[in-house]
């Protein structure tokens, strides 16, 4: 419910999870379009995890190295990333895409 692959933006997954709650995979799994889907489809999923604070990592706008990764990664753990696929990653169901 936050723009998913039609154009959302990484830190409204952050901003979804410090305001609201994350569920499991079970109750609410992933698919790789949310159009036409509504929130009131997964209400009654418990919470199982929440977010106390996002961020962007170096500030809006910011290319992070490597490092600069690797190194939140370490000290604090998982983070929100895009990227920019090609159009055949849009029907990737599984294995190695080539």
């Amino acid at each position: 419910m936050n723009e998913g692959c039609s154009g959302g933006f990484g830190i409204f997954h952050g901003y979804f999870a410090e305001n609201g709650h994350l569920v499991s995979e079970e109750c609410a799994p992933f698919k790789y379009t949310t159009f036409g889907d509504s929130c009131k489809n997964y209400e009654k999923c418990p919470p199982v995890a929440r977010v106390n604070s996002s961020y962007y990592l170096g500030g809006y706008n910011f290319n992070p190295s490597v490092e600069l990764m690797q190194k939140e990664l370490l000290m604090n753990g998982p983070m929100i990333t895009e990227i920019n696929a090609e159009e055949k990653f849009s029907r990737y169901h599984g294995g190695v895409l080539f």
